[in-house]
Formats: structure tokens, C-alpha cells, sequence
């Protein structure tokens, strides 16, 4: 069974980043950060603040290696700023710049933490090596940034659990 703690604990850690990070500054009064996909979050309406960082913990995929079945979380993070006018190339650009930084920053942070095996456990199964930063544009909210994907590698019991079939 899947220790759900180390994603509410990967979760809370990227919301602490967000907080200590000089450029995002998120606090509980000025939101720079969203867990998509968290209903509560997003029916409480809080107004967000730019730049903001957003966090998708998407598709689980399973591989199979000799002797056992490894569980795969893609994990999305978007750093993303608003830009007043979509014809601004100049201006869209110097977001990019700000955003991929930022991310780089991120990115690390995490590597950085990941030395710490005591304090941060749930990071040693972060596959770093396979990061990936795209650009992201969207034209209709006026948001540009960068998607920074990557995967938790996490184990998989084979065990049925007791009861769980009739």
C-alpha cells in the first residue's frame, strides 16, 4: 500500500519552498501557491497572487522489474506569472527568464534537501535525473511560466490485503 504521507509530506515541503523563496513569498494571507486538484483549495475562492507556483500530482504509472512492481507519481509544478498584455513579447520573455530561474531554484533546493535523509525521507525517491522544464504559455488568462515534471518512485505491495475481496 502506498504511504500517502510522503505526498502530503512532498506537498507541504514545496509549500514551505514557496514560502521561503524571496520571490514568491506565499503566505497564508497572500496565497503564491496551489495544490491543483485539492477541491478544498479551490472552493475556498482566496484570491491568488502572482507569481504563483501550482502543483499536480498527476498519473501513477506501474513498471514491472525482476522480482517486483515499482509504482511511478508524475509530479507537474508550474511557475507561472500574469501579463497584462499578450503582445508584449519583451515582457513575456522576461517572465520565462524569471520563472525557469525560479523553478531552477526549486529544482536545487530539492537536490539540495535530498542530502538530508533525516529531516526530508519522502525526497529520496524523487527521480531528479529525469526532470524535465518546458515553457507554458496560455493565452486567454494571460499566464506565462514554466512546467517542471518529474517522478516519485514508490514502492508497490503485491500483498492482497486481508478482506479486501469476497
Amino acid at each position: 500500500m502506498e504511504n500517502k504521507n510522503d505526498l502530503t509530506d512532498f506537498t507541504n515541503y514545496i509549500e514551505s519552498l514557496c514560502e521561503k523563496h524571496t520571490a514568491i513569498n506565499h503566505s497564508e494571507k497572500k496565497k503564491h501557491f496551489l495544490e491543483l486538484g485539492n477541491d478544498q483549495q479551490l472552493q475556498e475562492g482566496k484570491k491568488l497572487y502572482y507569481p504563483i507556483v501550482t502543483m499536480e500530482k498527476l498519473t501513477n504509472s506501474y513498471t514491472d522489474q525482476p522480482d517486483n512492481i515499482r509504482k511511478k507519481r508524475n509530479i507537474e509544478l508550474m511557475f507561472l506569472d500574469h501579463v497584462s498584455d499578450a503582445g508584449n513579447f519583451n515582457h513575456i520573455n522576461s517572465i520565462w527568464n524569471n520563472m525557469e530561474w525560479i523553478a531552477e531554484d526549486f529544482l536545487r533546493k530539492i537536490r539540495e534537501d535530498r542530502r538530508d535523509k533525516n529531516t526530508y525521507p519522502f525526497l529520496q525517491k524523487l527521480k531528479l535525473n529525469s526532470a524535465e522544464l518546458d515553457l507554458v504559455e496560455n493565452v486567454s488568462t494571460h499566464l506565462w511560466g514554466v512546467l517542471l515534471s518529474f517522478e516519485l518512485d514508490l514502492p508497490f505491495s503485491e500483498c492482497i490485503e486481508v478482506g479486501r475481496f469476497r
